[in-house]
């Protein structure tokens, strides 16, 4: 039994959920990890001449990677540095070179050795889940050795890690919810209840909608659909009543932060921002009521989740009343507890 547990232990389960607004990452050894999914060129730090601040930031409101000589700011302070930040809206962002730095970034939090030995679960949209070319292609990229350096806020050197990556699970996204309802925290089904009913999953993301339904368990293909259908629809809204009202210009990857502040110059956005969330809540209405309306007869559960899900529950609810609203960690929670019940669970 001690043999098999070594062998057990000599590898880290992780899940990275690589989301168009934030990236999330949870392992066996750490909480959830949560950074905006922004990566800029490396700018130096002033903070050590900034004595007015009352409070200091924490480790990852400034993180800084260095890979293969290179040097980036990572997440928050590369949205606040890079003012004339863009916006990653591509169909396949895999493609762009942001998301090896964010890969790498999420692998150095979630492991804290020097070399780590990592099998990890991720997802996609659900129509690009089945693209067996991009699984091939992200694969290339996922399962391989990382190397790179890291230094938080209040680290004096970077630190260097290696993190090997050997397998890959890719999932539609939304299956991460579904686990995370039915799976505890050892990978067994345990609530069989909703196991076996046929629940109708709304994932609001930061730029896809994803509709996902499943009956005991089994997809069903013809109502599962990806829309582009996510907050940055609201935020694009948003933006262009700035420009155009306001004559102010804003860059794609500035808006969601003054979305959250809620105001920009003095002026207060919030019957703009309420106006765009309130629309962008009835084309996704629409948009379930097209896709599922064969299906609403023998629905069990409407179960929305996803970062939109809990901004646009006041409108969603007003036609859906009985729904399950979730959150953003629902799907990387939920992808996490399948990676344990492929690996972990199995092998004990």
């Amino acid at each position: 039994m001690t043999k098999t547990n070594n062998i057990v232990d000599t590898f880290s389960v992780q899940v990275i959920d690589d989301g168009y607004a934030d990236t999330k990452s949870r392992s066996e050894d750490s909480d959830m990890f949560i950074t905006p999914s922004y990566v800029t060129a490396w700018r130096p730090f002033y903070n050590k001449d900034n004595d007015l601040k009352e409070t200091q930031g924490n480790p990852l409101s400034r993180i800084e990677v260095e890979v293969n000589g290179s040097r980036y700011l990572v997440g928050e302070c590369a949205v606040q540095q890079d003012r004339n930040m863009q916006w990653n809206g591509a169909s396949d962002k895999h493609n762009d070179t942001s998301f090896d730095i964010l890969l790498k970034t999420h692998l150095s939090l979630m492991s804290k050795k020097p070399i780590s030995r990592v099998r990890l679960v991720m997802g996609l949209p659900v129509k690009a889940s089945l693209d067996k070319e991009r699984i091939e292609k992200m694969k290339a990229k996922v399962i391989r050795q990382h190397n790179l350096g890291m230094r938080l806020y209040g680290q004096k050197e970077f630190e260097n890690k290696i993190i090997k990556v050997e397998d890959l699970i890719i999932k539609a996204q939304p299956h991460g919810t579904l686990c995370d309802l039915i799976l505890d925290n050892e990978g067994n089904i345990t609530n069989k209840d909703i196991a076996r009913k046929v629940n109708a999953i709304s994932d609001i993301g930061g730029k896809t909608h994803n509709l996902y339904l499943v009956d005991a368990l089994e997809p069903l293909a013809d109502f599962c659909e990806t829309k582009n259908s996510g907050m940055y629809v609201a935020y694009m809204w948003i933006k262009d009543y700035i420009e155009q009202e306001l004559h102010l210009n804003v860059s794609d990857g500035q808006i969601q932060y003054i979305v959250a502040c809620g105001q920009i110059k003095g002026y207060d956005l919030a019957p703009v921002i309420q106006k765009a969330y309130r629309s962008l809540a009835r084309k996704i209405i629409l948009e379930i009521q097209t896709v599922w309306e064969n299906a609403f007869p023998f629905i069990d559960n409407i179960i929305f989740t996803g970062g939109g899900a809990s901004i646009l529950k006041p409108y969603l609810e007003e036609e859906f009343k009985n729904a399950m609203y979730l959150n953003r960690t629902q799907n990387p929670s939920g992808l996490f507890k399948q990676g344990i019940r492929k690996w972990k669970k199995k092998a004990v």
